[in-house]
């Protein structure tokens, strides 16, 4: 009894042993072929390259137009050669982990024939995968206005600042175009209030009042930790210029769409008075019975580190108020 226990264990690890080499293999047939777009898109900017070296020893009359469509075919018939006897050589890896069933023996037959490539400080880059994690700090500026206010209280433009850490997920290496952008941040709004009032905070619910005093400037300022996340669509590239691959979010035209959720870090009211020629300033840190939970919309466009965001708060201001309302951002994000 227990020998043939024994035998049912060994046999058992062995089918989990095999079904994890299976899928080890797998993994790099699909890695193998992964790099023939690598490969395309080396050979096609090392190609690019040239035909620009090319048109400005024509304009610079060092050769003659025939010369150069010479030098342009001979460069492209070379770069394609380049491509076909890379993909060859794939093909040929991938032939050796089928029928060896090691991927140990074609990886090492693979880095030694490695040779072919034509750009051998790159050969690591393009040999490697790029992560489908990317993360990056991110600033941004802009103006705020608040809508559905209860009463006319706030000026049309205040001023608002953002700033952060972005993480992106490429949902498939196949379609990196299509990724999902996360992260955490904070943001800064200040609201400027009309004319001469200022907040009171009686009974635990904020007011806005009139004050006898010489108001010069009156503003409520609100500080929030936000936790955003967009679905993004947009141009991505592959960068080989270090020692290994990674995708370049920044290279083209990308489009955002999603929303945020948060909670209130501080609220303040400052304002700023003359006082018989002299300018007082008054700044007070309360919670003025503001929205903990906040939560809303936002979306954003833009082209490399730059681009517009609008964010749109759908919660109020204040639990209850009379200068309640729902804050409009709209701004430049750098590097989100």
């Amino acid at each position: 009894m227990k020998k043939g226990l024994l035998i049912l264990f060994l046999l058992s690890s062995l089918f989990v042993f095999s079904q994890k080499e299976k899928s080890k293999e797998r993994v790099k047939m699909e890695e193998l072929q992964a790099q023939k777009e690598t490969i395309t898109k080396l050979e096609k900017e090392r190609l690019k390259e040239k035909v620009v070296s090319i048109n400005e020893r024509l304009k610079s009359n060092v050769i003659t137009e025939e010369e150069a469509e010479k030098l342009k075919k001979a460069a492209a018939e070379q770069h394609a050669l380049n491509i076909e006897n890379q993909y060859d050589l794939i093909d040929l890896n991938i032939d050796l982990i089928k029928r060896n069933q090691k991927d140990t023996l074609a990886n090492d037959y693979y880095i030694k024939a490695g040779a072919i490539l034509t750009d051998t400080k790159r050969m690591s880059a393009v040999d490697s995968i790029p992560s489908v994690f990317l993360a990056a700090s991110y600033v941004g500026f802009g103006i705020n206005s608040v809508l559905d206010q209860t009463q006319d209280t706030y000026k049309d433009i205040g001023f608002s600042m953002q700033v952060g850490v972005r993480f992106t997920t490429v949902f498939s290496r196949k379609t990196p175009e299509y990724r999902l952008n996360y992260g955490v941040g904070a943001d800064f709004n200040i609201l400027s209030i009309k004319d001469n009032k200022i907040f009171s905070d009686a009974a635990n619910q904020a007011q806005l009042v009139s004050t006898p005093l010489a108001i010069e400037k009156s503003n409520l300022v609100l500080t929030n930790l936000i936790f955003p996340v967009h679905f993004e669509y947009g141009k991505i590239d592959t960068d080989y210029e270090g020692k290994r691959a990674k995708y370049d979010l920044y290279s083209g035209w990308n489009y955002g769409i999603g929303g945020f959720l948060g909670t209130k870090l501080a609220s303040g009211h400052g304002f700023k008075y003359d006082d018989e020629g002299e300018d007082v300033i008054v700044s007070i840190q309360r919670k003025y019975n503001t929205e903990n939970f906040l939560y809303g919309l936002s979306a954003y466009a833009g082209y490399g580190m730059f681009k517009l965001n609008v964010k749109y708060y759908l919660n109020s201001i204040f639990k209850s108020s009379n200068a309640n309302g729902n804050i409009l951002m709209v701004g430049v994000l750098l590097g989100y």
